[in-house]
C-alpha cells in the first residue's frame, strides 16, 4: 500500500468553529421563528405564542426543522469537497480507495453509499471527510479546486432551495395550507444553512479559483495560433541554432552565449519510483524549454510561473494528481490517460495547455523537450518477460495497462504527439535504448528536420562513442554529463568531437546533485546550446542557472585581475576528501584543494563535488560506492570468510544478498565486522571507499607542486595514471593488455572511483583558472582553443577568425 499523503498548506474545512456554531444558531432562528408561520390565523396573546413555539408540538417539528437543516448543508457541502477531490483521484490513498468504491459500484451500492455519507459526514464517521471539534475536511492535500467545490455545492443547494421555499411559504400563507407552509419552512432552513456556507465557509476559495481559471483562459484566448507545430518546428530548431537566450562579447574569448534552457516540470520513471511509487508515469523527464526570455533571471521566473501552473491543471483534472517534487525539481504526477494513448501523452498536452494559460506562445515563447529514458523501458521489457537480449520492445511498467511498444509504435508515437496532437515537441532525448541502433536511426531520419535528437545512454560523453553515432546516422546532439566520463579534459575532448562532427551540445546535471555550478561553468566554456539543470525551486539546480547569470554579468569586465606574481609560490599544500551530501541525501565525494601562498603569507581553498545519478548507459565511469569493494583491498578478510562474498567481477566483491549483522557477529572477527558496517551506509551508497582514494593515492601525487605551472591536462593526465597505476597494483594489469585496453580502464575509473577523480579534477581547476585570475569557464574555453590550435597546425589547417566558432 503507498504512503499516506500528509496535508499540505492551508485546509479545506468550514475553517473556523464559529461558522458551524452560526450554523447551528441560524438553523435554530429559521427553524423556530419560521413555525410563527404555522400559527392559526385566530387573534392571540404573546404568552401563547410563545407557548406555541417552544412548548407544544410544533416544538418537535421545529426542533426536526433545525437538525435537518444543519445537517444536510454540512453533509452536502462537504460531500462537495469529497465528490472533487474523489474525482480529481487527490484524497489520500486509504480514503480513495473507499470512494472509488462507491464511485465504481454498481447503482445501488453507489445509492447506499452515498446515503451512508449523507447521514455520517456530521459526526465525522466516513472515510475521506474528517472531523476535529466543528471543523471539518476532506482528507486530502491542499488543492484549490477541491476547496472551492465545498462553497460551490452550498451556492447550488441554496439556488435550488430557496426560491421553492418563498413559493412554497406564499402558497401556504395564501391558501391556508399547512403542508405548504411546513415544506417551505424546511426549504428555507437548508437553502439558509447552504447560503451561508457559501458565503462564510472556505472564505474567497471559490472566487479565488474562478479568478484564477477565467485569467488563465483569457491569457489563452489572447495567443494568436499560427500554423499547426508540425509546419512550425523546423523553423523554431533553426531559431535555437541561430542564437541563445544571452550574449556578450568576452574582450579575449569573443562571443559567449548562455544556453537555452531545459527545465524539468514533469518527472517519471526511474527517478520518481522510490519516492512516489504510485505515479504512473514511465517516461523519465518532460521539460520546459525557455525560448521567450530575454535572460537567465526572465527565464527563471517564466518557470515558476509554468511549473505552477501546470500543477494546477494536473490537480483540477479528473483522475490526476501531484504527490510532490522530483529529485531534479519536476512535479511527480499520477496522470489517468483519458483519451490519449498513455498518461506521457496527456502530460504533454497539459503542458502546452500550461504554456498557453500563461500567455505564452507554444513553440516561440516555450517548447517542450522530452528525456523519456528508453533504455529503462527497454529493461523492464526484458526483466519482465524474462528475454535478456531483447531489443526495440519497450515496456511501460509504470501503467497500470503495462503497455507494450515496439519501435515503430514508439516512433509512431512521437510523430502522432507533434502531428496529431500539435505539441510543441522540439528536444527528443535517449527516445530510444542505447542498444536500439534501428531506433535511433528512424527517428533522425523522420524528426531529426524538426527536433534535436539527444543521445545520452548512447554516448555517455565518450568520445569514441559520440563519433560512433554522428558516423551512424543516429544523433544531432550530444548531451554532456562530466561524471560519465569522469575528468574535465576528458569532457572538453568528447565536446570538441561532437562539435567537429557538427553536433550541438546539451549539458546536464545529474538526479542528485551537490550545490556545485560545473555544469554552467561547462555550459558557457563551450557556448553550449541548452543547460538542463532542473526544475525551478531546488536550490542545487538554481545555483547552476544563478551562475549564468551571475558569470554573464560579469563576463565583458573579465581578465581584470591579474595574474599572481611568480614570487608568491603558490604550492598545493594539501588535497583532502570527505562524503559531501547531495539533494537526495545519499553522499558524493568532496575534494578540497588547499595552496599556501607564502610570498603573501596566507592559503587559499578550492573545493570541487561531482554528482552522481547513473544512468542505464552501460559506458559510464564508475561512481565507486562502498557496497562492493576490492579484493586486494581487503585480501584477509576475504579468504578467512568466502562464504559471505560474491565475486560481482574479477577482483571486485560484495557481501551475499540478505546477509545480516547478527551472522557477521558470530564470526567474531573486528576486520570483518567493520567492513560490513561500512557497506550498510546509505544502504550501501556511502563512498568512504573513493574518499580515502584521495588521500592516500591522489594527494601524495600533488603534494608540494606549484599549482601555477600546472594545466588542466597536467592534472587530468596524472589522474589517469593514477588510476592505472591502482589497478596495475591490484593485479589488474595483464600481459595481453592492448593500448585500447588501458584507454578503457582509464575511462571507466573503477579503481580510485570517478566520484574521486572528477572531484579533484574540478577542484584543481577552480585553484588554476583561480591563479590565473580566470574564471572556469574561461580557461576551460582557453585549453580548448588550444587543443584546436594544435590539431589544426598538425593537419595543416588555418583557422579563419578568432572566434570560438570559426575555431569549431
Amino acid at each position: 500500500m503507498n504512503k499516506k499523503r500528509k496535508r499540505e498548506g492551508p485546509q479545506v474545512f468550514l475553517q473556523e468553529g464559529w461558522v458551524i456554531a452560526n450554523h447551528i444558531l441560524v438553523s435554530f432562528h429559521v427553524a423556530f421563528i419560521s413555525s410563527v408561520l404555522a400559527l392559526p390565523s385566530a387573534e392571540i396573546f404573546k404568552g401563547e405564542v410563545l407557548k406555541f413555539i417552544f412548548v407544544s408540538p410544533e416544538t418537535i417539528i421545529s426542533a426536526l426543522f433545525m437538525y435537518i437543516s444543519f445537517h444536510t448543508g454540512i453533509a452536502l457541502h462537504e460531500i462537495g469537497h469529497f465528490l472533487t477531490a474523489a474525482k480529481l483521484n487527490a484524497l489520500n490513498d486509504s480514503s480513495q480507495e473507499a470512494a472509488e468504491r462507491i464511485l465504481k459500484g454498481t447503482t445501488v451500492r453507489r445509492i447506499f453509499g452515498f446515503l451512508h455519507i449523507f447521514l455520517h459526514v456530521p459526526f465525522g464517521k466516513t472515510a475521506g471527510i474528517k472531523r476535529e471539534g466543528l471543523n471539518y475536511y476532506p482528507d486530502a492535500p491542499y488543492n484549490l479546486a477541491v476547496a472551492a467545490a465545498g462553497p460551490r455545492t452550498s451556492r447550488n443547494v441554496a439556488l435550488i432551495f430557496l426560491p421553492p421555499a418563498a413559493v412554497l411559504l406564499i402558497l401556504g400563507l395564501g391558501f391556508d395550507k399547512s403542508v405548504f407552509i411546513y415544506a417551505g419552512r424546511l426549504f428555507l432552513g437548508i437553502g439558509t444553512v447552504s447560503l451561508l456556507d457559501f458565503l462564510f465557509a472556505d472564505p474567497g476559495k471559490y472566487k479565488e479559483f474562478r479568478l484564477r481559471e477565467r485569467r488563465a483562459l483569457e491569457k489563452a484566448a489572447s495567443i494568436v495560433h499560427g500554423a499547426v507545430w508540425w509546419e512550425n518546428a523546423p523553423t523554431a530548431k533553426e531559431r535555437m541554432l541561430a542564437g541563445r537566450i544571452q550574449e556578450i562579447t568576452h574582450p579575449k574569448l569573443g562571443p559567449v552565449t548562455a544556453p537555452w534552457q531545459f527545465r524539468n516540470c514533469g518527472m517519471g520513471g526511474r527517478h520518481t519510483e522510490k519516492e512516489y511509487p504510485e505515479s504512473n508515469i514511465s517516461m523519465q523527464e518532460a521539460m520546459f524549454l525557455i525560448l521567450g526570455a530575454r535572460d537567465y533571471q526572465e527565464a527563471q521566473e517564466m518557470t515558476v510561473r509554468l511549473q505552477n501552473r501546470l500543477k494546477e491543471i494536473i490537480e483540477k483534472a479528473e483522475g490526476c494528481r501531484v504527490m510532490g517534487i522530483g529529485l531534479e525539481g519536476g512535479l511527480a504526477p499520477y496522470i489517468e490517460r483519458g483519451a490519449y494513448p498513455l498518461p506521457e501523452v496527456r502530460l504533454w498536452a497539459m503542458m502546452k495547455q500550461t504554456i498557453l494559460e500563461c500567455g505564452c506562445r507554444p513553440g516561440v515563447d516555450v517548447a517542450i523537450a522530452l528525456d523519456p529514458a528508453m533504455s529503462e523501458l527497454e529493461i523492464a521489457y526484458r526483466k519482465e518477460f524474462k528475454v535478456p537480449d531483447s531489443v526495440g520492445m519497450y515496456l511501460f511498467w509504470r501503467h497500470k495497462s503495462q503497455t507494450v511498444m515496439d519501435r515503430d509504435a514508439v516512433l509512431d508515437l512521437y510523430t502522432k504527439a507533434i502531428r496529431e496532437y500539435d505539441i510543441p515537441i522540439l528536444s527528443i532525448e535517449d527516445g530510444f535504448s542505447e542498444n536500439d541502433v534501428e531506433g535511433w536511426k528512424k527517428l533522425l531520419s523522420s524528426l531529426g528536420d524538426r527536433v534535436f535528437v539527444i543521445g545520452d545512454d548512447l554516448v555517455t560523453t565518450n568520445d569514441a562513442t559520440i563519433e560512433m553515432a554522428a558516423s551512424r546516422g543516429l544523433i544531432n546532439t550530444v548531451l554532456i554529463k562530466a561524471n560519465q566520463i569522469g575528468s574535465l579534459y576528458e569532457t572538453i575532448l568528447a565536446m570538441l568531437v561532437a562539435l567537429g562532427k557538427g553536433m550541438e551540445l546539451v549539458v546536464s546535471h545529474r538526479s542528485k546533485s551537490p550545490n556545485d555550478d560545473m555544469e554552467a561553468q561547462i555550459a558557457l566554456a563551450v557556448n553550449a546550446l541548452g543547460l538542463k539543470a532542473g526544475g525551478g525551486a531546488n536550490t542545487e539546480r538554481l545555483i547552476k542557472y544563478h551562475a549564468v547569470t551571475e558569470l554573464m554579468q560579469r563576463g565583458e569586465i573579465a581578465y581584470k585581475n591579474e595574474m599572481l606574481h611568480p614570487d608568491q609560490n603558490p604550492v598545493i599544500r594539501t588535497i583532502y576528501a570527505y562524503e559531501e551530501p547531495t539533494n537526495a541525501g545519499i553522499p558524493t565525494v568532496g575534494a578540497t584543494v588547499e595552496v599556501s601562498l607564502p610570498g603573501a603569507g596566507v592559503s587559499l581553498k578550492f573545493r570541487g563535488a561531482t554528482p552522481l545519478g547513473t544512468s542505464a548507459g552501460t559506458g559510464e565511469a564508475v561512481h565507486l560506492v562502498d557496497a562492493v569493494f576490492e579484493r586486494a583491498e581487503y585480501p584477509e578478510v576475504i579468504a578467512r570468510h568466502p562464504g559471505l562474498f560474491v565475486e560481482r567481477e574479477p577482483g571486485v566483491y560484495a557481501f551475499v544478498p540478505d546477509v545480516k549483522e547478527s551472522r557477521i557477529k558470530e564470526r567474531d572477527d573486528d576486520g570483518l565486522l567493520a567492513l560490513f558496517q561500512r557497506t550498510q551506509r546509505y544502504d550501501g551508497k556511502g563512498c568512504l571507499n573513493a574518499v580515502e582514494n584521495v588521500g592516500t593515492v591522489i594527494a601524495p601525487a600533488f603534494a608540494d607542486k606549484d599549482i601555477a605551472g600546472l594545466t588542466l591536462r597536467d592534472v587530468d593526465r596524472t589522474l589517469l595514471s593514477l588510476e592505472l597505476g591502482t589497478a596495475e597494483r591490484r593485479g589488474k594489469m595483464g600481459d595481453s593488455l592492448t593500448a585500447g585496453d588501458c584507454i578503457f580502464l582509464k575511462q571507466r575509473k573503477q579503481n580510485l572511483g570517478m566520484n574521486a577523480v572528477l572531484s579533484v579534477s574540478l577542484a584543481l581547476a577552480r585553484g588554476i583558472s583561480h591563479l590565473r585570475g580566470r574564471d572556469l569557464y574561461e580557461m576551460l574555453r582557453e585549453e580548448m582553443l588550444e587543443i584546436i590550435e594544435k590539431l589544426a597546425g598538425m593537419n595543416g589547417v588555418e583557422i579563419a577568425g578568432s572566434r570560438f566558432v570559426d575555431y569549431v
